[in-house]
């Protein structure tokens, strides 16, 4: 099983000035490193005018993979699809691929609303809709799909168009494409994963674990995937744990919980003060909700994993028994500031306590190998 965390570093409203942009890069290195030296492969996530580093992800991690240890990953949750152009965005994709020997995994999605999509020029309802990154996605499918010898291939979309006739290189390193992790939030986006032989993001943000494994596994299985793609989607098919504490006893992580939410909603509040209202992730509880206004109100930390060693294995055992491989955990705590020893002992209890009980369990064997209708999972 494999474990990842998440850097980030957009909210900091102590840190807003053009001078401090150097003190956020060297935190931000500092947590990349923490986290390869207790083995996790640190993510990164893409976002605009805020935060020093988060508008070039690859490019801080072109930065950071030669410092961390060879068996471990890079990973981007999400690189913001619309906002490149396809050629560019495989050319880098496959580069940072070659260079880390296949140790990138690529999130891919359509990034957050409101300032971002105006700011980089895409109109709102294309960029809501869902279609621009879905456009440029297929785009993208159809680059590395290209070979020599191949009739020229036209695309054009709203913010890009281009004719190519010859092959974008250089070539990814695994060959077909690098390794990618669509998000999928709605029943048809883990269809349309499944179907093209992509692991995805399940159970986040509101949506139910077991039913989104349920319809994966069924179309991944009706696919016609060769084993090898099979056998990559259900290694990498990622559940994401949004807000994570562990300490020694179940009520010191609890406390240290409420003291971590305090900060961080302290730091968003005023990121909102400044600057407007949010534009987070998409958090849905029920149908209609106002995604950006739950992450405001802390929609992340509602579903909050903390507790001891134990309590926090026992919950991704419950991950494990569903076929789950590989999560991505996001630690309370804000590292540039007063709770950042929340975040470091939350890191070095579960590399130290947690991720031995899991080291030799294996992906499954097939898309029909675990029992969804018994099994059951804490999904944040």
């Amino acid at each position: 099983m494999h474990f990842s965390t998440m850097v980030l570093s957009m909210y900091l409203p102590a840190y807003s000035g053009d001078d401090e942009d150097e003190v956020i890069l060297k935190h931000a290195v500092d947590q990349s490193l923490l986290a390869g030296e207790l083995g996790f492969s640190p993510w990164y996530t893409e976002h605009h005018f805020r935060g020093a580093w988060h508008s070039n992800p690859m490019q801080f991690a072109a930065y950071i993979a030669p410092q961390l240890p060879d068996d471990l990953y890079l990973g981007f949750g999400v690189l913001s699809l619309p906002y490149y152009n396809p050629i560019r965005l495989v050319e880098s994709m496959n580069l940072l691929d070659q260079l880390t020997k296949g140790r990138a995994l690529y999130g891919l999605g359509s990034g957050f609303a409101g300032l971002e999509p105006r700011g980089m020029g895409l109109d709102k309802d294309y960029h809501g809709s869902g279609k621009a990154g879905e456009e440029t996605l297929e785009i993208m499918r159809r680059l590395w799909a290209y070979k020599p010898g191949d009739p020229e291939y036209t695309f054009e979309t709203p913010m890009h168009r281009g004719t190519i006739t010859r092959r974008v290189v250089p070539a990814p390193y695994r060959k077909r494409h690098p390794i990618l992790i669509r998000t999928a939030r709605r029943d048809e986006s883990v269809v349309k994963a499944a179907e093209n032989g992509w692991p995805a993001f399940l159970g986040t943000f509101g949506s139910d674990l077991r039913t989104q494994l349920r319809i994966y596994r069924q179309t991944l299985a009706n696919s016609g995937h060769p084993p090898e793609v099979v056998a990559e989607c259900l290694r990498w098919c990622t559940c994401d744990w949004l807000a994570v504490v562990v300490a020694d006893t179940d009520e010191e992580a609890q406390a240290s919980a409420a003291r971590a939410k305090v900060e961080r909603m302290k730091t968003r509040d005023a990121f909102i003060a400044a600057g407007g209202p949010m534009d987070g992730p998409a958090i849905v509880k029920k149908p209609g909700d106002d995604m950006g206004a739950n992450f405001a109100k802390g929609g992340d930390m509602w579903d909050m994993v903390a507790g001891s060693p134990d309590t926090v294995a026992r919950e991704i055992q419950k991950l494990a028994d569903l076929g789950i491989n590989h999560l991505l955990v996001r630690f309370m705590g804000e590292f540039p500031g007063e709770t950042r020893p929340i975040l470091e002992k939350s890191m070095r209890l579960f590399s130290k306590e947690v991720m031995p009980r899991f080291k030799n369990i294996q992906p499954p064997a097939n898309p029909f190998s675990i029992d969804l209708g018994t099994a059951q999972a804490h999904a944040a």
